[in-house]
Parts: structure tokens; C-alpha cells; sequence
């Protein structure tokens, strides 16, 4: 169990630099003259985060809670975790990638300040064995499993 937890953190970090990588390649093509200035992505792309962050996180409690039960072994508990969080990364994710797009087609520098807030958001998804644990009140016996 222990290597499944770290095989997800491995998930998240690389979903976290992906981004982080794209962002940066993006600000290398930016330039002085917009592609097009469509003025509804200023307004969509926060719209985007917000909805993904909310959405995502809503969705990942709501069928974890369907799950929670005492006859669910350690290893279903953890496959509706992992599952879920993927699933809320991919949301959330979706607003920032928005934001980098947003930003090289408008050629606008303000979008990246939209995606470092989605990314703060989208790091503090990091999992850890005391979020799991808290999700599914695990006993101290199950929960030294992934330690």
C-alpha cells in the first residue's frame, strides 16, 4: 500500500510541473501583438477556475462519502481516493490550462496571475496519508499501512 500512495503522489507532481512546464514555454511565446482579443476570456477563464475548483472538490467529497463504509476493504478505499483525486485534478487542471492558452492568444501576461491562482488551489490537493485517513476515519492499524 505504501507504493500506491507514492505512485499517486508521482501523479500529482507530474500533473503539478506539467503545468508549471507549459506555463513557462508559454511566456517564451508570448508577444507584444495578440493573435486575437476576444474580451470574453477575461471573463471566462476566472469562470473556469472557479467552476473546476468548486466542481472538482465537491465531486471528489460527494463520492467519497458514497464509499465510506465499514465492510469497504483498505485497498477499495484507496482505489475510490486515488480515482477521485484524479478526477478533481482534472478539473481543476482544466482552468489553468484555459489560463495558459488564454494568455498566449490574447497575448496578455494577466492570465498567468489567473493560473498561479489555480495552481495554489491545485497544490494544496497534494495527497498525503492524514487526508486519506481523515476521509475514511481510518483506524491507527490501516493507517500505518501506507507509513
Amino acid at each position: 500500500m505504501k507504493n500506491d500512495f507514492k505512485n499517486l503522489q508521482i501523479i500529482f507532481l507530474g500533473l503539478l510541473l506539467g503545468q508549471i512546464a507549459f506555463a513557462v514555454v508559454a511566456n517564451f511565446m508570448i508577444t507584444d501583438i495578440a493573435i486575437t482579443d476576444t474580451g470574453a476570456l477575461i471573463y471566462l477563464v476566472p469562470a473556469v477556475i472557479i467552476v473546476g475548483i468548486v466542481a472538482g472538490n465537491y465531486i471528489f467529497n460527494l463520492n467519497l462519502k458514497k464509499t465510506i463504509s465499514k465492510e469497504t476493504s483498505l485497498e477499495e478505499k484507496f482505489g475510490e481516493y486515488r480515482k477521485n483525486a484524479i478526477v478533481r485534478w482534472a478539473m481543476m487542471e482544466m482552468g489553468n490550462l484555459l489560463a495558459i492558452v488564454a494568455a498566449i492568444i490574447e497575448g496578455k501576461t494577466l492570465y498567468f496571475a489567473l493560473f498561479a491562482i489555480g495552481l495554489i488551489f491545485f497544490s494544496m490537493t497534494r495527497p498525503n496519508i492524514i487526508d486519506f485517513s481523515k476521509q475514511f476515519n481510518l483506524p491507527v492499524d490501516q493507517e500505518n499501512k501506507f507509513k
